[in-house]
């Protein structure tokens, strides 16, 4: 009785046959790989009856690949292909060791993403895994070893590195400077908030702004929001409005100017970042240069 269709057969029948096809001989198949050809002959056998298709024609000179047995061996070699490329992958993973870091969102894409080549010239032996999220990183059930964080208060009982607390300024592009002239600009174009749930009453927003340049808050008018910090930096790069931008995750958009400052009053958060881990992961290879890199970095 055939096998289940579902059961794979053996490791070693399916070398065999691979080796059979590729050499088109069940003697020199044997002879690779120190079987007798009878014990090939016979893997071969049970591997055509597993299938329930033939997979060789015998000839005078050994065998040829019937159709079926052509089709198969496109998915066996694919697959040995795999395996040697997981093996190749292991061994570089034991030998090169590896750092995991998570991090806000908008910290990896806007502030580390764009500093990530100076990481290799920093640390060359060791690679960097990096994560986004802005759920609470759980050490004991993730590959962590490092987190970026908002304050700290979140990690308590995790070693911490102060990295540094940024600041707001209002900042918009070209195109709505030019669309909303002079003083019109603050008083009439639409502005970006963000929502950053709980953690928003440490993020400076517009009425705390405008309180600080003694100036009146402009009546309700159009606007955007966005709980993610990337989304409404990219909005504003599209002329959407005038954004309250943390200066350095707007650092490369400044740069090439695709924003402009539109008034030099910037206002601090009220907590900073701090790189956190537990006390194991500062016995992992590469891990007192990660935490010099991002203190440099930050300063």
């Amino acid at each position: 009785m055939p096998a289940p269709a579902s059961r794979l057969p053996k490791i070693s029948v399916i070398q065999s046959f691979k080796v059979a096809a590729e050499l088109g001989s069940l003697a020199k198949a044997a002879a690779q790989l120190a079987l007798t050809p009878a014990a090939v002959s016979q893997q071969i056998r049970q591997l055509e009856a597993q299938l329930g298709s033939a997979l060789f024609v015998r000839t005078q000179s050994g065998v040829m690949l019937t159709e079926t047995g052509k089709e198969y061996l496109r998915y066996v070699s694919e697959a040995f292909d795999i395996l040697h490329l997981g093996q190749q992958n292991l061994r570089h993973a034991a030998s090169m060791p590896k750092l995991t870091l998570y991090s806000l969102p908008a910290l990896a894409s806007k502030w580390l993403l764009p500093n990530i080549t100076a990481w290799r010239a920093h640390c060359p032996g060791c690679d960097l895994s990096l994560h986004g999220t802005h759920a609470p990183v759980d050490f004991s059930a993730t590959p962590a070893d490092f987190v970026i964080c908002f304050g700290d208060d979140r990690y308590a009982q995790l070693d911490k590195q102060r990295l540094f607390c940024d600041e707001v300024l209002p900042v918009a592009s070209p195109a709505l400077i030019q669309r909303y002239p002079g003083e019109s600009l603050l008083s009439q174009a639409p502005l970006i908030h963000l929502d950053w749930g709980n953690e928003g009453r440490f993020l400076p927003d517009w009425r705390s702004w405008f309180q600080a340049k003694g100036s009146m808050e402009p009546a309700a008018q159009p606007a955007f929001s966005f709980n993610l910090t990337s989304l409404a930096i990219d909005a504003a790069v599209a002329g959407a409005g005038v954004l309250l931008g943390q200066r350095r995750l707007i650092a490369g958009e400044l740069a090439r100017g695709a924003l402009q400052v539109v008034d030099p009053l910037s206002l601090p958060l009220s907590k900073p970042y701090f790189l956190a881990w537990p006390q194991r992961s500062r016995s992992q290879p590469g891990s007192e240069a990660l935490i010099q890199w991002l203190t440099q970095l930050a300063s």
